[in-house]
């Protein structure tokens, strides 16, 4: 039996670290990586559940509400909902930019691609409503949509293949141009010294990128509890 090896899928990053605190100053990127960080924004709140939830090397990532809400509708009775699908959309909703996710190189999602359809006499007759992303629709005329079609990707990620980008440690993204000042965007780090950095690269794979993902969801839900908190306390409800 011939043995099979499995590569890994990775990334590149150059990163600059402060010696003294080794604090990751910023990062520097291509094509690669930043479509990755721009991708986060195109994903809807049950897949960023689920993935946190099951995918993450870290564990399980439940703190707030939104787990215990995807976990109800997983548990839900299908009888309590509309129509058969219904639980689908919620557990396994659609990114509706996954023509453009589809084809990075570390793509995180594992829904499948969005299925179009169209009315099962279009060949035959001019119908109203030619695509739909749902099989429970009927067509204008009154006819099921259930003729499946497949659209083109649109293209390969978000942003142009040999750009390079600088990424800070505040997921602040910006071209990496001649305006971009290593030193002085030290010096405005207090630091005064390139003797006190260092340079190193590092390879991101899959994995590090859903757990990219739980620390950024885990700090947008403490976010969320502190302005709910802030808002409880200078709202109190006096009876």
């Amino acid at each position: 039996m011939k043995a099979t090896s499995q590569t890994k899928e990775e990334v590149s990053l150059k990163l600059l670290v402060n010696k003294e605190t080794n604090k990751v100053l910023f990062a520097e990127a291509g094509k690669d990586f930043v479509d990755v960080l721009f991708s986060f924004l195109t994903l809807p709140l049950g897949t960023i559940a689920r993935l946190v939830e099951k995918k993450s090397s870290m564990g399980p990532i439940t703190v707030g509400c939104l787990n215990s809400l995807y976990r109800s509708v997983r548990n839900l009775d299908e009888e309590c909902l509309r129509t058969a699908t219904c639980k689908e959309k919620l557990l396994q909703p659609r990114n509706s930019s996954d023509c453009y996710c589809k084809g990075l190189k570390l793509n995180i999602e594992d829904t499948y691609p969005t299925m179009y359809f169209l009315c099962s006499k279009f060949d035959e007759i001019f119908c109203g409503e030619f695509l739909s992303t749902s099989i429970d629709k009927k067509c204008a005329c009154g006819n099921p949509l259930t003729r499946r079609v497949f659209l083109e990707p649109l293209g390969k990620g978000f942003v142009k293949d040999n750009a390079t980008f600088v990424i800070t440690d505040e997921l602040i993204v910006m071209p990496y141009s001649m305006q971009f000042s290593t030193f002085a965007y030290l010096q405005n780090h207090g630091i005064k010294s390139t003797s006190s950095v260092k340079k190193m690269t590092v390879n991101v794979t899959k994995e590090k990128v859903l757990q990219f993902l739980s620390i950024i969801w885990l700090l947008f839900v403490c976010w969320l509890l502190y302005v709910f908190s802030y808002f409880h306390h200078r709202f109190i409800i006096v009876d």
